[in-house]
């Protein structure tokens, strides 16, 4: 036990002792950038983010340009952030205001947005932006950021619809916000080691925040919508309130399940959307009753998996291909079990279809471990049937999980999804990554 510092030579990790106290003791008095407790208000929330994206260059560039505002990455660009800016009469008061400007010595503005934030179970609305919106035009502005704990598939996807021409919605959820920090960090892209110091002090403020959160929860209509056409025929239809009830909930736990997958590894996930996901996910649920979602890692559309929800069997499945260009079907499949060998724990799970060309493949389910298990013994490999064809066009690498009353909870439904995700991402995809 260390009585006293000497001076260039008593290690840090052991000033603790001097105080006689834990290591985690001293770390919780140290001196806090973002305060905890009464800054938990939407007030000083809004404050506390918008002076990091003033404070982060490659926070903000990142944001920003996921919004298409491409002018932050010129030359001499300055963000200014401001907080509760309001119209004349103060009948409408915006969170927040962005302003970028170009220029040293004379400052024009090239681009401006009003940002309106909701925290805890407050939600954005509709009414409430159509009068923002008003303001916004009247002075020359015609964009609007929405932030709240309300998930959206993209950032261009608002959790409310304005029927204003030419205006503009984004929509940032705390969670997102959070893991992007993370992941900056994760991914060495902040230079300045005092950047990297404030965004790690926004994390921790994020993490600790009561009124910030992820997706928890698929909401009080989940499980009596499930059970509603847990009966159905894959093509009959859903009523109505069941199916917005199951799209609304899904719509924000498939992006929940990205973002907790980033946060979770050292890969950037993100959930594809090709269009209208709302209606994707409805016109999947009226014509098969299993909702499809696509995942790709680190923007490589090489790299993807699939995550598909049957609502009828109450199932998670996830599958990944891969493509193995070099040797026959022997050496291919041997070439897919290398990818696997030097891991355990999940292989007697994971399955695999060999699909040779027109699609053919040979009926049956060969497991990684089976045929890990022939390799060993010197035995032909299952999945191999030259009858179809000399060479393997794609392995398609698959698990498949039963929920059963899981399914239908709202709470366990999402606990069970992301841990399957997880291990699919570790067991599987990062092995066949190329």
């Amino acid at each position: 036990m260390i009585k006293s510092i000497d001076m260039g030579k008593t290690s840090y990790a052991d000033l603790h002792e001097v105080f006689k106290i834990s290591r985690e003791e001293l770390a919780s008095r140290k001196a806090r950038l973002f305060p905890q407790g009464k800054a938990a208000d939407e007030v000083a929330t809004t404050s506390i983010f918008l002076s990091t994206l003033s404070a982060v260059k490659e926070y903000r560039e990142e944001l920003l340009l996921g919004l298409g505002v491409n002018k932050i990455k010129h030359k001499n660009i300055q963000l200014h952030a401001y907080t509760e800016i309001s119209n004349p009469d103060e009948t409408e008061r915006p969170d927040g205001l962005l302003v970028i400007t170009s220029g040293k010595k004379n400052p024009i503005i090239e681009w401006a947005c009003f940002v309106e934030v909701k925290v805890g179970k407050n939600k954005i609305e509709e009414d409430q932006i159509s009068r923002y919106a008003d303001f916004a035009r009247d002075i020359g502005i015609n964009e609007i950021i929405t932030i709240s704990n309300q998930l959206v598939s993209t950032p261009f996807d608002s959790p409310v619809k304005l029927n204003k021409r030419s205006f503009k919605l984004y929509h940032w959820s705390w969670q997102f916000l959070k893991v992007m920090s993370s992941l900056l960090i994760r991914q060495e892209k902040i230079i300045d080691e005092d950047h990297v110091y404030i965004l790690e002090e926004l994390r921790r403020y994020f993490d600790g925040h009561k009124n910030i959160s992820s997706f928890v929860h698929m909401g009080s209509e989940w499980s009596e919508a499930i059970m509603s056409i847990h009966d159905h025929t894959a093509d009959q239809k859903v009523a109505i309130p069941a199916l917005k009830a199951i799209c609304s909930a899904y719509i924000q736990e498939e992006k929940d399940v990205a973002l907790q997958l980033t946060d979770r590894s050292d890969y950037n996930i993100q959930l594809v959307v090709k269009s209208d996901r709302e209606a994707e996910i409805e016109s999947q649920i009226q014509e098969s009753k299993v909702i499809r979602s696509t995942y790709m890692i680190d923007e490589d559309k090489k790299n993807i998996f699939t995550i598909e929800i049957d609502l009828i069997r109450h199932s998670i499945k996830c599958s990944a291909s891969l493509c193995i260009e070099k040797g026959k079907a022997q050496a291919q499949t041997t070439a897919l079990l290398g990818m696997f060998e030097s891991d355990s724990g999940y292989t007697d799970s994971i399955f695999v279809d060999a699909l040779y060309p027109r699609k053919k493949k040979v009926e049956g389910d060969f497991s990684i471990l089976n045929l890990l298990n022939q390799k060993s013994d010197g035995e032909p490999y299952g999945c191999i049937d030259k009858r179809l064809g000399d060479e393997i066009k794609i392995f398609n690498v698959r698990t498949k999980d039963i929920l059963g009353k899981d399914f239908k909870a709202a709470k366990n439904f999402i606990t069970q999804l992301e841990n399957i995700a997880f291990r699919f991402l570790t067991q599987v995809v990062i092995n066949i990554k190329r």
